[in-house]
This record gives structure tokens, C-alpha cells and sequence, in this order.
């Protein structure tokens, strides 16, 4: 399911407080059902009237949880231990010295 975006123009209801307050309640409702609701207040230039935005997602996928004998792993280089002997993954040139 994509995301929700609906627009309460003031000009919609008798004043900005009833437009605030309907999106509002729309917000409660949608967040009921799971859904992450950011809720904004915006004018219209051409006209100084305010505009409430809503715009509502679902969730983020939760990571999968992990079983006990599975680490993560690290993207950072582990140090190495000086004791260990470097591992190359290709053999060395050989020279012949004459």
C-alpha cells in the first residue's frame, strides 16, 4: 500500500480551527489502523488562506529477527591478530635469479 496525502482547506470548513481540527481527527484515525501520519500547516500563496496536510505511510519494515547462533556482521575491517600469519589470495611472483 503506497502512502495517503489529503489536503483540509480552510476555506473547506468555517474557519482554520475546524480545517486544524478535522485533519487532526483524520490523523488519530489513520494512526488507529497502524499507519505513520506527519500532519503539516501550509498557506496558499495566492490567497493567505491555510492549507493542513496530511500524509500517511505504513510502517517500515521491521529487520527480521535474528536466531541466536547467527551474529551480525560488522562492514568495518576487523583488526588482525600480529600472532596470525597474513592470508593473501594470490601466490607471490616468482623471480628467476641468474
Amino acid at each position: 500500500m503506497g502512502s495517503i496525502q489529503e489536503v483540509f482547506l480552510e476555506t473547506d470548513w468555517d474557519d482554520a480551527a475546524q480545517a486544524r481540527q478535522k485533519r487532526d481527527e483524520r490523523i488519530l484515525a489513520l494512526q488507529s489502523t497502524g499507519l505513520v501520519c506527519v500532519g503539516q500547516d501550509l498557506y496558499n500563496i495566492l490567497n493567505g488562506r491555510r492549507v493542513f496536510v496530511l500524509v500517511a505511510s505504513p510502517p517500515s519494515p521491521v529487520e527480521p529477527s535474528r536466531d541466536e547462533n547467527s551474529k551480525a556482521r560488522s562492514l568495518r575491517p576487523q583488526k588482525r591478530d600480529p600472532s596470525e600469519p597474513r592470508k593473501t589470495n594470490h601466490p607471490l611472483p616468482q623471480y628467476e635469479v641468474r
